[in-house]
């Protein structure tokens, strides 16, 4: 036990001062170093040369560069869609960003992807343009689907998601996860995932962070483990500090959506591909571009996962880590 506590305190005081930062930017992941880049505040409208061609329409992205994840995302699709493609960087006045989508509103072969809540929220009134959203979690509370309006999963492929968990952890077969209320097509899609991998999938309900808190720690006695997705409307710093700090003592698997969550106690941390994404985006605008609305489902899921596991929390609870993920478990 003690060694279990040991490893997580050595690195909570970079890993709490990281934590209020994700919540407040809606859990989104941190990227790597090395594509680390923002377009310029001080142009609200950037076109990048032409790197590849996607297709013979234009594609405006709005974007908030102020989170980092959302502006590789953009970078990532610019350069892809090369001078197809024009960087609108959204304010944080809704007034000016009122009249930045305005003046979409009447460009003849032009699709729209939105980055964020924020932009999504803004691009809500194109209802005659087809627009292709990202980075949004629960959008399902802001009515953002439409036929013309449809998106890329926040979260990775479920299907990859259990299988590698599986690999790492062959004797666990049930698996909590807790959420705010409207996320009932995505738990169908991952208890089928689950189910294919050999889970079971408890699934409970809350409505705040205290409710989160008390429904985690009653359901610590009928689930081995733990999936914790990016529901900011349910999570806080609080709340995930304590739970994590539960979950080590109660020697709990988690498998958290950032590596901030394993250094603080996660098994394993499962994030989207932010290059993957951008692909997924590209592909549903290839798809549509020729049709009234946006073709396909509602959402897709980006083929892609980043993994990462904690080789501590892995030895601690007993865990062999595969030949084949062992490049992926390194020192926190």
């Amino acid at each position: 036990m003690t060694l279990k506590i040991r490893a997580v305190r050595n690195m909570r005081a970079y890993a709490i001062l990281m934590l209020t930062s994700i919540i407040l930017q809606g859990c989104v992941q941190p990227m790597t170093d090395d594509t680390r880049i923002a377009e310029p505040r001080q142009n609200p409208a950037i076109t990048l040369p032409k790197v590849e061609k996607a297709g013979s329409m234009q594609v405006a992205i709005l974007v908030n560069e102020d989170t980092p994840a959302y502006a590789e995302v953009a970078k990532i699709l610019a350069i892809k869609l090369g001078q197809q493609s024009t960087i609108y960087n959204l304010a944080d006045s809704q007034l000016e960003n009122a009249k930045t989508v305005a003046r979409l509103k009447n460009e003849d072969d032009l699709q729209i992807v939105s980055i964020g809540l924020n932009a999504s929220l803004a691009a809500k009134v194109l209802t005659q343009k087809q627009v292709v959203f990202c980075q949004v979690f629960n959008y399902q509370d802001h009515g953002l689907i439409t036929s013309r309006h449809k998106g890329v999963s926040m979260l990775p492929s479920l299907p990859k998601t259990f299988s590698a968990w599986r690999s790492l952890s062959p004797k666990t077969v049930s698996i909590g996860v807790i959420s705010g209320p409207g996320l009932e097509d995505l738990m169908l899609a991952a208890r089928q995932a689950a189910k294919t991998n050999g889970f079971t999938l408890q699934h409970v309900v809350v409505n705040s962070d205290k409710e989160y808190q008390y429904a985690y720690k009653k359901m610590s006695k009928e689930v081995q483990a733990f999936w914790l997705i990016p529901d900011n409307r349910v999570l806080s710093e609080h709340v995930l500090r304590d739970l994590m700090n539960f979950s080590v003592r109660n020697s709990k698997q988690v498998a958290v959506f950032n590596d901030e969550l394993l250094k603080l106690g996660g098994l394993l941390s499962i994030k989207t591909d932010n290059s993957d994404i951008a692909q997924q985006v590209i592909e549903r605008l290839e798809q549509s571009r020729t049709l009234d609305n946006v073709a396909g489902p509602d959402i897709v899921y980006p083929e892609k996962i980043n993994l990462r596991i904690n080789p501590v929390m892995a030895r601690n609870l007993n865990l062999t880590i595969p030949e084949k993920y062992r490049k992926y478990a390194h020192a926190l």
